[in-house]
């Protein structure tokens, strides 16, 4: 088997610009692998009939489009806050076994559905806004301590990252959460 990754990527960096500093990226990328399929693993009473076949097919992670973003304040020597934000427009996914839609929904449950268009056969686009903050407390010989608080995915936006992978099975982005650190050196 062999896969074709096709892509383009660009990124723009701002250095530090005074107090501002930040950078935003975005990638276009197709990912396809093509049959006749040399190995691997492949589940189901079909698996035999897929080794011969000839053709083309969205690998797991073909992910087309991806953007990041990331601007940073930095006021005061010791203080600084950035706000971040993501987009991804959603891998593709194939129901293996039962495809009644009932059964799916009773599975599943309609806001997790709610993020999959079934007729393209892809999780539908996600996007998180995050925010951080840091404080340095110490700073004096080699040695110093910092402060940082984040809150990630902040308006609670349910994502859907993959649906009914055969190995990964369904992953859900965290919900609204924060997280605290304290990062001490010498």
């Amino acid at each position: 088997q062999r896969a074709n990754i096709h892509g383009v990527e660009a990124k723009l960096e701002v250095p530090r610009w005074g107090p501002f500093s930040g950078f935003l990226s975005y990638s276009n990328m197709v990912a396809t692998g093509h049959l006749p399929v040399a190995g691997g693993l492949f589940l189901g009473d079909e698996a035999g009939e897929v080794i011969l076949q000839e053709g083309a097919f969205p690998v797991t992670q073909d992910q087309r489009n991806t953007f990041r973003g990331r601007f940073r304040v930095q006021p005061h020597r010791r203080f600084w806050f950035a706000l971040g934000s993501s987009y991804n427009s959603g891998l593709p996914f194939e129901i293996e076994g039962v495809s009644d839609l009932g059964f799916i929904a009773r599975q599943y449950g309609p806001s997790i559905l709610s993020k999959v268009n079934f007729e393209r056969g892809r999780v539908r686009p996600a996007a998180s806004f995050d925010l951080s903050a840091g404080v340095e407390l110490y700073n004096a010989d080699r040695k110093s301590l910092r402060l940082q608080a984040d809150a990630l995915n902040v308006f609670d936006r349910l994502n859907v990252i993959n649906f009914s992978g055969a190995l990964s099975g369904t992953a859900v982005q965290a919900g609204r959460n924060f997280a605290v650190r304290l990062n001490a050196s010498f």
